[in-house]
């Protein structure tokens, strides 16, 4: 048996979930939240075998749950459920250890697939994900003797980099730029993978290097 966890700020999308997986004779479901808070306190009580994690939550980013979770249980599987589809989260999030990564907009065979894929400790992408990152490989290596270039940031990751390195703390960046917290750490995430950087140093670093903060 297979026990499950669902986290989804979406009440009606984390039942249609369990709609979905309660009718597989080999599924059971564990638990669901709709916070990171939420999900930390219920796993850590009773851990499942995966976990359905959505990168954006209310209170605090998927990438930190990811990252606290897997830190504290290894064999814990995460599979990311998501709409977002971009390179630099999906990068982020299997460097942070999940196990896998689909769509929301993936079908119920697909999804039930994915989950008994990493629990038999195999990796599952959708293919739009697998395209998204071969994209972002086939761009590293076409780039690798290619003149280099600054890496792409969206007008508002200049702005919260902009802050990061003024020393502003993240609920500052968030009061001033009227944003949650949970969505300038998923900003600053972004920017991590982007730049590849490991911390605050790196990114500072790397904006200057690439002189990105520049008119």
């Amino acid at each position: 048996m297979i026990r499950i966890f669902i986290a989804d700020d979406h009440v009606m999308f984390a039942e249609g979930v369990e709609s979905l997986l309660v009718g597989e004779a080999d599924f059971k479901l564990s638990g669901k939240a709709t916070t990171a808070a939420e999900t930390l306190r219920k796993v850590r009580q009773d851990p499942p075998d995966v976990l359905l994690l959505d990168i954006n939550m209310p209170d605090q980013s998927g990438l930190e749950v990811c990252k606290q979770l897997r830190e504290e249980m290894p064999d814990l599987k995460i599979l990311v459920l998501s709409m977002v589809n971009e390179e630099s989260y999906i990068s982020a999030m299997l460097g942070l250890g999940a196990q896998g990564y689909v769509l929301k907009n993936t079908g119920k065979a697909e999804l039930c697939h994915a989950i008994r894929t990493v629990t038999a400790n195999k990796t599952y992408f959708s293919k739009e994900v697998t395209d998204v990152v071969m994209r972002g490989l086939m761009h590293q290596r076409t780039g690798a003797n290619a003149p280099k270039e600054p890496p792409k940031i969206s007008r508002r990751e200049k702005e919260v980099l902009h802050l990061i390195m003024d020393e502003r703390t993240t609920p500052e960046i968030a009061s001033q730029l009227f944003l949650s917290e949970k969505t300038v750490e998923s900003h600053r995430a972004a920017l991590l993978a982007k730049l590849g950087a490991r911390n605050t140093a790196g990114l500072v670093k790397a904006a200057l290097q690439w002189k990105l903060l520049e008119e």
